[in-house]
């Protein structure tokens, strides 16, 4: 029976059939706070006053870590500022007793860590072991604030466009630098931030995971601004991939190329899409300096493929030789130097994973790329109409994509315990808790129940998210 075209508040019982359908026909259109997805400033810094601890040394630890200030200004370098910000949300979560809560991703990276742990307690040098433990430990203390810290949705929307305004900031300083020089061929590429970032590949990496996750928070919240918001949120995209050209690196135009075929077998409008994408490859070919589409012409011949391709064929000999843990957790740099004469590095996430864990650590970190997707599928079943959220339902594939642009740009570079892989881990578990904290399935059972406006509702109130 038809609904009336009245004004009233009914409770939204969505059964999973239903949200299936109506899934095939529209996004869902609910989201977060109409004001905190405004993007204002001032309505921000309301929000944040509100918020616990946690939240705010999460985000601060983000500045420090992606922006790096202290890399910049000599007048505030000294202290490890991303670290303090790291224990102090640490001793703040534990002191608003908040739960960990936890999923597949986390069984998975449990599995992953003893794995690690015992290749430090078998590895060619344990003492190199060791000595860069902490480094890994300390992505598996971020991945576990983040992702339980961050999980509502207004939580993880300032998250995002804080992570998107600091990528950005290197977005727009390599275009324009590029643009100065008059988009002339560099050897060296452009750079980001000082640290993870400074290398032009690993530049090129956090713009290839930079693209998918700008494009998506612009379809997602785009209609909720005015033109000129959308214009420029567009434009900040567009940086995107003139910082992936200007980078110099061929693995982050792979990267680049993954993306965008991606994007096309993932849209419903994929014609469209794909039309999008040959306009963009056609202004790519147009601005990429004639020395670099040489290299591209020379790949697989010059001297830095062969001399990759050749530490690719020894990690697949290194893996055979120990294929239960390898030669232990961050042992490659000197057993390498050791059994081939050259100081060299794998060149490549998986080689690197197999050669020092073992096929146990490379098949586990499979399982860890597999459970993203697997991840993010599942928060967009819970997002799905009615009465889902359009800003949850298209992160959930800004993820995909941006791990689809770390795989590829990644297979040609050393940078598995670089902030990348492990930060996108976390926001894919951090947006699942948010999903599952909206959902009435998984709210608390003293949580007054979610509701939709009927037909005749007026939009006004939708927008504010007034509840019956």
């Amino acid at each position: 029976m038809r609904q009336p075209l009245s004004g009233r508040l009914t409770p939204a019982l969505p059964t999973e059939a239903g949200a299936r359908r109506a899934a095939a026909n529209a996004l869902p259109r609910s989201g977060p706070s109409a004001g905190v997805a405004s993007l204002r400033p001032i309505v921000i810094w309301r929000w944040l006053r509100t918020q616990p601890l946690s939240v705010w040394f999460v985000l601060i630890y983000l500045f420090f870590e992606y922006v790096r200030p202290q890399a910049i200004y000599e007048r505030i370098a000294g202290p490890p500022y991303a670290r303090i910000a790291i224990i102090l949300a640490s001793f703040s979560f534990l002191f608003e007793r908040r739960k960990l809560r936890f999923g597949l991703i986390d069984i998975l990276l449990a599995v992953f860590s003893f794995i690690l742990i015992a290749s430090c307690m078998t590895a060619y040098q344990p003492d190199a072991s060791y000595e860069e433990l902490s480094v890994y430990l300390s992505w598996m203390l971020i991945y576990l604030l983040i992702a339980n810290a961050i999980d509502t949705e207004d939580k993880f929307l300032v998250f995002m466009f804080t992570f998107l305004l600091y990528s950005f900031k290197m977005s727009q300083h390599a275009t324009r630098s590029w643009a100065e020089d008059g988009f002339a061929f560099r050897d060296w590429g452009t750079t980001g931030a000082p640290g993870w970032f400074q290398n032009s590949g690993e530049f090129g990496i956090q713009m290839c995971i930079f693209l998918p996750l700008i494009v998506a928070f612009v379809m997602a919240l785009g209609h909720l601004w005015p033109r000129w918001m959308r214009i420029f949120g567009w434009g900040v995209a567009g940086t995107a991939v003139t910082g992936i050209v200007a980078s110099s690196s061929r693995g982050a135009l792979v990267g680049l190329a993954a993306v965008a075929v991606w994007q096309i077998l993932k849209s419903k409008h994929w014609f469209r899409t794909l039309l999008a994408t040959v306009a963009v490859a056609a202004a790519v070919y147009l601005i990429m300096p004639d020395e670099q589409k040489l290299r591209f012409q020379s790949m697989g011949e010059d001297k830095t493929s062969v001399s990759r391709t050749t530490y690719w064929h020894d990690g697949r000999e290194i893996i055979n030789d120990y294929p239960i843990l390898g030669i232990g957790y961050a042992n490659w740099p000197e057993y390498y130097s050791v059994h081939y004469g050259v100081r060299a590095l794998p060149h490549n996430i998986f080689i690197q994973a197999g050669a020092e864990l073992g096929y146990s650590g490379l098949f586990a970190l499979f399982a860890l790329i597999g459970a993203s997707f697997l991840v993010n599928r599942g928060t967009r079943l819970l997002s799905m109409p009615p009465g889902g959220s359009r800003f949850i339902y298209l992160m959930a594939h800004g993820l995909d994509g941006a791990m689809v642009g770390f795989i590829a740009s990644g297979f040609f570079v050393t940078v598995l315990y670089y902030p990348f892989f492990w930060i996108n881990l976390a926001m894919t578990a951090a947006l699942r808790n948010a999903a599952r904290n909206r959902s009435p399935l998984h709210a608390p059972r003293t949580s007054r129940p979610h509701w939709r406006m009927t037909p005749g509702a007026s939009e006004a109130r939708i927008a504010r998210g007034e509840r019956g």
